[in-house]
């Protein structure tokens, strides 16, 4: 930044003179400078969580047809496309090793269906998964109800650049309460906020996608 400076770092760094007279800072300044460095920490703490994972997660239960009802990150590109983004819908099939076969049906803007097929191999706890052929290096079920809503996490890093995901899934596709609420209260601990979110409209486009 360029222009006048009232003094220079020289300056600023400089003892005070002899003639000056220096006064130690007030317990009352000193714990306000703790205070804010402390809540500072909390809060990047808070932004790098990975957040919780569903107790006793059971696969079996977590299998069948999911629809995406809603989703938040912190993403250029969605948040730049997300008022235009239809419902997906997920088929989720548990293999014995533990990890799952997923399907995904993404509504395309010419009134198709697009599918995907993707493994999210298990990790070091039951619900935590990763999936590296779509960047997807983090994935845990934070909280599920098995028969109406779940509440998943992805963390994602393409080209060095790392984002966080957190969708909403729901067995109709229609909004369940419970789970939004419950969406709306892990958020914050993944370092997202409202306006990076979004309820996706439905779709029929991938209704029959997966029989």
């Amino acid at each position: 930044m360029q222009g006048n400076h009232p003094s220079s770092p020289a300056r600023l760094l400089s003892c005070p003179s002899a003639g000056a007279i220096t006064t130690p800072p007030s317990s009352t300044m000193l714990q306000a400078v703790l205070t804010t460095t402390l809540l500072s920490l909390l809060w990047a703490t808070l932004g790098h969580a990975q957040g919780p994972v569903q107790t006793n997660f059971d696969a079996s239960q977590f299998q069948g047809i999911w629809y995406v009802v809603g989703v938040a990150s912190d993403d250029q590109g969605f948040l730049e496309s997300k008022d235009s983004i239809k419902m997906p819908v997920v088929s989720v099939i548990p293999l014995a090793n533990g990890d799952l076969a997923v399907k995904f049906g993404y509504p395309t803007p010419d009134g198709g269906c697009q599918k995907v097929d993707a493994t999210f191999t298990k990790g070091s706890v039951d619900g935590e998964f990763s999936n590296a052929a779509m960047g997807q290096t983090y994935i845990r079920v934070f909280h599920t109800d098995y028969k109406h809503f779940a509440v998943v996490f992805f963390k994602t890093e393409k080209e060095s650049v790392q984002n966080v995901w957190l969708q909403l899934y729901a067995r109709t596709p229609e909004l369940f309460p419970e789970g939004v609420q419950k969406m709306q209260q892990l958020a914050p601990q993944v370092g997202l906020n409202p306006s990076q979110g979004a309820l996706l409209p439905k779709s029929d486009q991938c209704a029959s996608a997966f029989p």
